[in-house]
């Protein structure tokens, strides 16, 4: 603590002015040097609420594109599934046509040449005999 030497009626008054002074000088050092932390301190903060915003915002953009092209891949399964069916009905009929045909005409036709053929088969028989 500072002391100050007596003079006439109390305290040196120079003395006193002086060290009034210096506080002074001590205390608007530490008032800019407070301001300029505080500055500091909210800047930091609003550039970290910016930061944080901004990745809000990413996140959400990045969020809508997965889910859009997550619907769009739902689409495309929907579209093969369509067509895996248009496949299968359209399959399933042609065998079924071509299994009709072969059971009504091929089978008639064949079993008409097997005739032919028991009839050429006997004649060739009755000759040899």
């Amino acid at each position: 603590m500072q002391r100050f030497n007596t003079a006439r009626n109390g305290y040196n008054i120079d003395e006193v002015n002086s060290y009034i002074e210096t506080i002074e000088k001590a205390l608007a050092e530490y008032r800019e040097k407070d301001s300029a932390i505080t500055s500091t301190m909210i800047n930091a903060q609003v550039a970290a609420d910016n930061i944080v915003k901004n990745a809000h915002l990413e996140a959400k953009g990045m969020r809508q594109e997965t889910i859009t092209h997550l619907e769009s891949i739902s689409e495309s399964l929907d579209k093969q599934k369509g067509m895996i069916g248009n496949f299968e009905r359209d399959y399933n009929s042609l065998i079924e046509k071509y299994l009709l045909n072969v059971n009504e005409a091929d089978f008639k036709e064949a079993l008409g040449r097997v005739d032919e053929l028991e009839v050429c088969l006997k004649e060739l028989k009755e000759k040899v005999e």
